[in-house]
């Protein structure tokens, strides 16, 4: 079904965003996987977004606000309502920021639109410390915030300061890092029940000042260490979180799963914690996957395998 377009309501503050109707969730999400969105917007920046959220609101649609489709897991049903893409390429998203020199450190004001990756890299090359981990990682600033996305012994809660939200009210909000209580893969926004009642619109970093050669080496060693490690190809990064004190790619591997698939998805050979569509997977081939390394794990082991991916949508 290709993605079409109707008479819709203009958007209030926003005719310049198109709505798509029925458009496929698989073109939007790296696991190429969903079915159709009711109604689909791309909102690149950050006010693009509330005019969205704001038309939704007013007519009585569900909200579904994502990044950049990563470490997300589409129903084959679709998703019902209006579903925005909250997403900005790397070479238009320095709009998104603002940064204040604080003596010491930079507080680096950024639009949930960037994707983390080049924000790691553009802090790295001006010395602002604490986001180099982001190098490499898929997914934008706001599902980053929303996840509290880390790798390589940080997180972003390390750095983050505050962060603005939409709420149902429409008034925009700003809150303390607290607010958001966040811990390892979680944050009281990710734990809310879809229609999540807050979207984020941006995030404010606190980064202190370090040498730009040595963040961008380990910027550079990040990248490639997640070249070397991690599959290419159709997945959504971490299928499971880590249990405390080993790693869930360790336990599939060790439970005989490396490899293992069902339909058209497969745990990676590269990798036994990601999950590769090799074309034409389908939301229940990876439930009833995660299910099977989830009961592996438990009966070898003893031990309870967590999602780390979003579900939603509908089956």
């Amino acid at each position: 079904m290709a993605e079409t377009t109707r008479a819709v309501p203009v958007i209030p503050d926003a005719s310049h965003l198109k709505v798509l109707v029925d458009s496929r969730m698989s073109l939007h999400t790296t696991w190429r996987i969903g079915g159709p969105a009711d109604f689909l917007v791309r909102a690149p920046t950050p006010r693009d977004l509330v005019a969205a959220a704001r038309w939704a609101r007013d007519e009585g649609l569900p909200l579904t606000v994502i990044g950049s489709g990563s470490n997300l897991l589409v129903g084959d049903r679709g998703i019902r309502g209006l579903v925005v893409l909250a997403r900005t390429p790397g070479e238009r998203a320095e709009i998104l920021l603002r940064s204040e020199d604080h003596g010491d450190c930079v507080l680096l004001r950024v639009g949930a639109q960037a994707p983390l990756s080049w924000v790691g890299r553009y802090a790295s090359e001006r010395g602002w410390g604490g986001m180099d981990w982001g190098v490499g990682l898929p997914g934008t600033i706001g599902g980053a915030t929303v996840n509290n996305a880390g790798a390589h012994g940080s997180e972003q809660k390390d750095v983050l300061e505050r962060v603005v939200v939409l709420p149902p009210s429409g008034e925009i909000e700003e809150h303390d890092r607290g607010w958001l209580d966040p811990r390892y893969r979680h944050t009281s926004i990710k734990a809310s029940q879809r229609p999540r009642p807050f979207q984020v619109l941006e995030t404010v970093l606190r980064l202190p000042k370090d040498d730009p050669a040595r963040l961008v080496t380990l910027a550079d060693e990040h990248a490639d260490y997640r070249n070397r490690t991690q599959p290419k190809g159709a997945c959504a990064g971490s299928t499971f979180t880590n249990p405390p004190g080993d790693f869930a790619g360790r336990l599939l591997e060790a439970a005989g799963l490396k490899g293992f698939g069902v339909g058209a998805v497969a745990l990676s050979t590269k990798h036994s914690n990601f999950i590769v569509n090799a074309g034409g997977g389908t939301a229940a081939q990876v439930r009833e996957l995660i299910a099977i390394g989830q009961e592996r794990v438990r009966d070898e082991f003893g031990i309870q395998l967590e999602p780390e991916i979003e579900q939603i949508g509908e089956d």
